[in-house]
């Protein structure tokens, strides 16, 4: 059996994803840069997230993960299709939130991230999924 480099180092693609984790990916992305250039605006964000009610909760999730990330998180830059690793983990606990899977969302990151900081994140992303789903479509 042939080693596939490719399969292994493989992450979505934001184009072909569905679109509430698509915009999540384009808001933390916008976020990051309009921040580091101090163009952020909270009615852009909105637009990214698909409406203006998930902002709050949006910050609120991405503090509490920046809290509890052993790392800087790493995003790719908006003009690239592919997610990086922390995109794509950041997705499946959003994800794993949407669906009340805690097993799933503990199991993603309880290497990594303590039982407090799990709380946390796993609260906020709950709030946020919760708007979202009822918007993006």
């Amino acid at each position: 059996m042939a080693f596939d480099l490719a399969s292994l180092t493989y992450t979505p693609d934001l184009r072909i994803v569905p679109p509430v984790q698509a915009r999540l990916v384009c808001a933390m992305r916008y976020t990051h840069c309009a921040r580091r250039v101090r163009d952020y605006s909270s009615a852009s964000l909105a637009r990214h997230l698909g409406t203006e009610r998930a902002v709050h909760s949006f910050h609120v999730f991405m503090d509490e993960v920046g809290r509890s990330w052993p790392e800087p998180i790493v995003l790719n830059p908006p003009c690239q299709p592919a997610f990086s690793y922390d995109e794509m983990l950041l997705v499946d606990l959003t994800t794993a939130a949407a669906r009340n899977d805690r097993q799933k969302f503990d199991g993603l990151v309880s290497d990594m991230v303590g039982e407090s900081g799990r709380n946390a994140i796993w609260s906020s992303a709950r709030r946020l999924m919760r708007i979202l789903i009822r918007v993006v479509q």
